[in-house]
């Protein structure tokens, strides 16, 4: 690690051209955004806490915690990246591709996928399949702390940096290709309303909350996060991933039933999880040896 020429991690770095991108279409929309003054601050923070952490990682200030306090700096960061999205992405581009991909699921199925499923409808069933869409989320932290707890670091790392090639990636197409899903743009073609039991409400709520930004339909990052979880699982942990396996379907039914998302957007999602798997895997592999290892320092 010594002899690394880079004093960041490659996770570093990817979070760094993420940021840079972020910023660069902030500018872009600088005089139409009405959030100017909170995202100049928030991306000024974010950055400073960013160079402050590399500086006392590397210079061992974390001690033992040095693995957790990185993994958990990891995520705080990528969250707070995601939560400014809504300040610029519909100031960024105005233009909605709603129809687009409901046109592209006519052509392909012959019907809208989530009018077609709600012959089926049932407070049960809605029940059932908001509780496994919300469970998604936590999925990635599953597979990624197993491998933690087995001590696997240099894997723990390798799959993120896959696990944030694939937000990131998806993240962009957000700000190129801005939907909002069937939920809104056929809201008015749905005869029912989906009510369930006791949790769909609260998480409904819930999701819109943590979700401030709407525009988020294509590709679906549901289908991409869940693909690679269940690759990484088959790959390191088989009985993991026969257990989340029924859990998968369930999702995957949801972003439909739950009229979160038109198909063509499951299929993308899932052609980006494949891609990025294999080729940030690669990636990963070829321009990890220039960097330093970001769960541990050059003393560790």
């Amino acid at each position: 690690m010594k002899n690394t020429p880079y004093k960041i991690s490659i996770v570093d770095l990817l979070n760094f051209l993420f940021l840079g991108v972020l910023i660069l279409f902030f500018i872009i929309a600088f005089n139409k955004t009405p959030y100017r003054f909170a995202l100049t601050f928030s991306y000024s923070l974010l950055l400073s806490l960013y160079l402050l952490f590399i500086n006392a990682r590397n210079k061992n200030r974390f001690g033992k915690r040095q693995k957790i306090v990185s993994f958990i700096f990891l995520l705080l960061f990528f969250f707070a990246l995601f939560e400014t999205f809504f300040m610029i992405l519909p100031y960024f581009n105005s233009t909605r591709y709603d129809a687009l991909l409901n046109r592209i699921d006519l052509k392909l199925l012959g019907v809208s996928p989530t009018i077609w499923i709600d012959r089926w409808a049932h407070p049960a069933f809605t029940e059932v399949l908001y509780i496994s869409y919300f469970l998604y989320f936590p999925l990635p932290l599953i597979i990624l702390g197993w491998m933690f707890y087995r001590h696997l670091f240099k894997e723990v790392e390798k799959y993120f940096f896959v696990f944030l090639l694939t937000y990131y990636g998806a993240y962009l197409s957000y700000f190129i290709f801005p939907a909002a899903g069937p939920r809104f743009f056929l809201h008015t073609q749905y005869p029912i309303a989906l009510n369930g039991y006791f949790f769909t409400d609260c998480i409904r709520s819930l999701i819109d909350w943590l979700e401030p930004n709407k525009l988020d339909a294509f590709p679906s990052l549901h289908t991409a996060i869940l693909l690679t979880t269940m690759m990484i699982s088959f790959k390191f942990n088989r009985l993991l991933f026969y257990y989340l396996l029924p859990l998968a379907v369930l999702i995957l039914i949801s972003l439909i039933y739950c009229r979160y998302h038109y198909f063509i957007d499951m299929l993308a999602g899932a052609v980006w999880a494949v891609s990025v798997f294999f080729a940030g895997g690669s990636l990963y592999e070829k321009f990890r040896p220039y960097f330093v290892f970001h769960l541990e320092n050059e003393h560790s």
